[in-house]
């Protein structure tokens, strides 16, 4: 009986490597595990190549391996990855200040929340919190995330890691990957990697955008609001800082006109005044002279380095260069603080920017 028992049990065993072998062939596996597109098993070491790595599961996997390498962070969307070293501030408290930069493509505030949650229970200490915003945030549910080999959060890979290796290790390796990975020399990518591991962001090139290609700019997306609660997960962040003694900073990112016109007219705005009546926040959203000129900008939807010094030099910044700077933006709006006292008014403001100028009398 045992013998027949052990027998079904082998022979059970052959099929389901059967099933594997033929749904997951060997050979694709090596593949994909060799040329790693998303830089899963290469966290520590990432290749720069077309394809952007997990930024949300590298960045988060390093942070827990350097519990006391940071104490400072940047949340946001590859969007804020732009915001430069030079003008973030350098002690808060008394505290010396090492910055880290947290950011992932369409990363929202329900996942900033998640990773500050699994920072604070494996003993990273954080001073100090910087959160940028947008419409990203309003209409990129947690869940679209989930099936994201590139951008599924570091916890729901640690829930169920073989679901994800095997879905990860099924994908086929883009021919142009394969060839920058087989000629791959870490040499030419030697300052992307110590400005990666160092900081987490991109390099520091503070020029304007030379003789912007108009099509670059243009924007029919029309996506609408989808998620109701972020404002939410946006004032839980804030009671967890608060409850933790973390300083926060909060902020809009400043949105390209067409693509902000198109928001705004499907809710942005709305969502902005949901979140000002949980918690304070910089406003950066609008139209004005920084966010109508595509030279701040590489395209519709990031803007370039030069702005995320503008935004750093409005938040933390002497009054003279605020001021300076809420004179060339022509909009008073830019960079002002938005909260529940105000919400209606600064909202209502913002509405008036987007009605058609009236025409000129005969």
């Amino acid at each position: 009986m045992k013998k027949l028992f052990l027998l079904k049990c082998a022979f059970l065993a052959l099929v389901a490597l059967a099933f594997v072998c033929v749904k997951f062939p060997p050979r694709n596996m090596y593949d994909a595990y060799r040329y790693d597109t998303f830089n899963v098993f290469h966290w520590r070491d990432i290749r720069f190549t077309s394809a952007e790595p997990n930024k949300n599961f590298i960045k988060t996997s390093y942070i827990l391996e350097h519990p006391d390498a940071f104490n400072a962070f940047i949340f946001g969307s590859s969007r804020v990855q732009y915001l430069p070293q030079e003008q973030l501030p350098k002690e808060s408290g008394g505290k010396a200040l090492r910055w880290y930069n947290m950011t992932s493509s369409r990363a929202i505030p329900a996942e900033h929340l998640q990773t500050l949650r699994t920072f604070l229970r494996h003993g990273v200490s954080i001073d100090m919190v910087i959160l940028g915003f947008d419409d990203i945030a309003m209409y990129t549910p947690a869940s679209s995330h989930k099936a994201d080999l590139m951008r599924v959060p570091w916890q729901l890979i640690q829930e169920n890691r073989l679901k994800y290796l095997l879905a990860y290790l099924s994908i086929s390796t883009a021919p142009e990957i394969a060839a920058a990975v087989d000629g791959y020399n870490p040499d030419e990518h030697r300052e992307e990697s110590r400005l990666f591991y160092s900081y987490g962001g991109a390099r520091t090139d503070l020029s304007l955008t030379q003789n912007p290609d108009a099509r670059r700019y243009e924007n029919n997306e029309h996506i609408g609001y989808s998620q109701t609660l972020v404002h939410k997960d946006i004032a839980e962040i804030a009671a967890l800082c608060r409850e933790h003694g973390i300083r926060l900073v909060l902020f809009t990112n400043p949105i390209y006109q067409s693509v902000y016109r198109n928001h705004a007219q499907e809710g942005y705005l709305d969502f902005l005044e949901k979140v000002a009546e949980e918690c304070e926040f910089y406003n950066f959203s609008g139209l004005n002279a920084y966010t109508k000129d595509p030279r701040y900008y590489y395209e519709q939807f990031h803007y370039r380095p030069a702005l995320g010094l503008v935004i750093e030099q409005m938040l933390f910044g002497t009054e003279a260069e605020q001021a300076e700077i809420r004179r060339q933006a022509g909009d008073g709006l830019f960079g002002a603080k938005i909260n529940a006292d105000n919400a209606r008014s600064a909202i209502a403001a913002l509405r008036r920017q987007l009605e058609p100028a009236p025409e000129a009398a005969d």
